[in-house]
């Protein structure tokens, strides 16, 4: 713990000296500044702010400085000046994540460079509209923005803008899986990198392709020695011209690269690289260091090592708390503690890394809905201040025009209930989806806590150990696909029935020689096309298990069979146990999961105007057969 507080502190300090270091260059501008005309003032400005940028990563000072640039431009009336000056503010915003505002000032800027053919100016304009694109996930509209760059920058054969827009429409085809068509622009980028002058520029373009040779690595180790190459390149150009933001993000590239051709060794050795530019990092920088460190050690089994750096990645969250980087490390405190035995530790890891998962889920949401608030407010603003005027007309009109003006308001006043009843529906309807995805969630708490006191039972005696894997193997697998049945409604008939056949396994380990089980699938249905409510059947099945087959001398048998009948899908779920009896369904009283299933069905027949249903009836033999009609929903 002693040693976590010095790391800090030393971060800390060496942060504060890094911020007194920028000066000397920075400095010297800015003491020119004092002894200049307004047009090399606004020159220096740009400098400043492009140095701010480029070496420190400080949008707020690159901003703070193109404005001023700006309002010296605006001043002279320097045409030039400005648009250089809002290039930058734009680039800025950029740099801030405030994308639209920066798309608004590049659209301003591109109007103008049209009119007077101003390709260097256009060129620039489109590949930071590309950028922006990219951002906020529009491919289509950055793949056609860096295409309209490339071809204004070879209008005037600027090979620093054809090589940079050729990289990174590179990274975007690798993105879209198109490995092909990403090389092809990756070798044009790399045939242009010799014409490139300016250092950071040359940075950029190396990193990228640097990125997009190791994402292909994924699928091919080929590609990983040139992303080693070009993520060197650009570590000299790092040291040579102290762009030192830019160097711990380097070396964990190659970090990376090493770890997939299998060589921790030097995998290791650039993570501690890495480290030489810790001044510069942010906190989540250091995070995600110390949590390399971690996967390092831990794929060269020192196991003790891995783990003390995940307690350094918790140290550091206590003074930059963050949920994502929190749900990284209890992602890893949950296999490695496994790993090596500690499942008491694991398994506080899986239940906070599954709360933070939950948790991330619901504050997207909430940032959805409160953005879609802020919309209903002002549009409700606006439709009061138009009643307002509309009031202030009706008192001015002459009392032969007042009885018309009254019939307009009530008629107003009918569609605003209206669409306030409609407001009112779909908000409950939205509550309902809601609730349906949290019963989802809540698989059958018995369940869980009878098979984890099952493999209590297994583990204690040593004969049981593969048995003991494979139940946790299986009880995993059941867990995952239940968390993610909480946020995809549907899912295909290929994945609902390897949901069915791990539970069941399950089933069948806590239940030896108990009962036999079988899914069938006509042939005319497309199993990885055709989609399903999430775990609907699960229930049914679970109601068959733990009370059909409770006091049976025989062997129980389910059958789960999907077929096509009458342009619907129909599910069929039929065992011979008891009956409804006295341990049953009870036909008065519905039980809690039939009920949940009618609501899902309602809510299925509104969303796609089906006429989906279930029903449940005994056997004339044994047992009880539930039959469950569905619309062909496809993927």
């Amino acid at each position: 713990m002693l040693k976590c507080n010095r790391q800090i502190y030393f971060l800390f300090l060496l942060f504060c000296v890094t911020l007194s270091m920028r000066s000397q260059d920075i400095e010297g501008l800015k003491s020119e500044l004092a002894v200049q005309n307004d047009k090399s003032k606004i020159e220096t400005c740009l400098k400043i702010a492009n140095l701010f940028s480029d070496k420190y990563a400080k949008s707020d000072s690159m901003l703070h400085y193109s404005n001023i640039a700006y309002a010296i431009a605006e001043k002279i009336n320097y045409d030039i000046g400005k648009q250089k000056a809002l290039l930058n503010i734009a680039i800025a915003f950029q740099g801030k994540n405030k994308f639209d505002t920066s798309t608004k000032i590049l659209n301003k800027l591109l109007v103008a460079a049209k009119l007077r053919n101003d390709f260097e100016v256009i060129g620039n304009v489109k590949l930071n509209l590309g950028l922006n694109f990219r951002r906020t996930n529009d491919m289509k509209a950055a793949t056609a923005s860096y295409l309209d760059a490339i071809s204004a920058f070879e209008k005037i054969n600027d090979a620093t803008g054809l090589c940079l827009a050729n990289s990174r429409l590179a990274g975007i085809f690798t993105l879209e899986k198109q490995p092909d068509v990403a090389l092809l622009y990756g070798r044009r980028a790399k045939a242009l990198l010799d014409k490139v002058d300016h250092p950071f520029s040359k940075l950029t373009i190396l990193s990228g392709l640097s990125g997009m040779y190791i994402q292909l690595a994924a699928e091919n180790r080929k590609f990983t020695d040139s992303s080693i190459v070009c993520a060197k390149k650009a570590l000299d150009l790092v040291d040579q011209y102290k762009y030192f933001t830019k160097g711990n993000q380097i070396c964990i590239s190659i970090s990376n690269a090493y770890t997939y051709k299998g060589d921790y060794n030097e995998a290791l050795k650039y993570v501690k690289l890495s480290m030489n530019y810790k001044e510069f990092l942010f906190p989540s920088e250091i995070i995600m260091s110390y949590i390399n460190f971690s996967d390092c050690y831990f794929l060269l089994k020192q196991y003790d090592r891995s783990l003390l750096y995940l307690d350094s990645v918790g140290f550091v969250l206590r003074y930059a708390p963050d949920p994502y980087y929190e749900m990284l490390m209890c992602e890893r405190i949950y296999a490695y503690n496994r790993e090596v035995g500690n499942f008491e530790k694991a398994l506080v890891g899986k239940e906070r890394h599954s709360f933070l998962k939950d948790s991330l889920f619901t504050i997207e949401k909430n940032e959805a809905v409160n953005e879609l608030e802020q919309k209903y407010y002002r549009s409700e603003n606006e439709k009061k201040i138009n009643e307002l005027n509309k009031k202030n007309e009706i008192a001015s009109l002459n009392v032969k025009f007042l009885g018309v003006g009254i019939l307009a308001t009530v008629l107003i006043i009918i569609v605003i209930i209206f669409f306030y009843r409609q407001s009112v529906l779909n908000n409950k309807f939205k509550a309902l989806e809601t609730q349906q995805r949290l019963n989802r969630a809540r698989m059958d708490p018995h369940f869980f806590f009878n098979a984890l006191s099952s493999i209590q039972t297994l583990s204690m005696d040593k004969e049981n150990a593969g048995m003991v894997s494979r139940f946790i193997s299986q009880f995993s697998k059941i867990m995952r696909q239940s968390l993610e049945s909480t946020y995809d409604e549907l899912t295909t008939i290929e994945e609902e029935i390897d949901f069915l056949n791990n539970y069941l396994t399950i089933q069948k380990m806590r239940f030896p020689n108990k009962f036999d089980s079988e899914i069938k699938v006509d042939e005319n249905i497309e199993q990885n096309e055709l989609k399903v409510p999430a775990m609907l059947l699960q229930p049914f099945i679970e109601n068959a298990v733990e009370h059909g087959f409770k006091n049976i001398s025989y062997k129980g048998k389910i059958d789960i069979i999907f077929s096509k009948e009458k342009e619907q899908l129909k599910i069929s779920i039929c065992d011979n146990g008891e009956g409804f009896g006295t341990n049953g369904f009870n036909k008065k009283y519905p039980s809690r999961a039939t009920q949940i299933i009618t609501d899902r069905l309602f809510i299925l027949n509104k969303q796609n105007k089906s006429n989906a249903s279930f029903e449940i009836k005994e056997n004339t033999g044994k047992g009880v057969t539930v039959m469950i009609y569905l619309p062909f929903i496809y993927a």
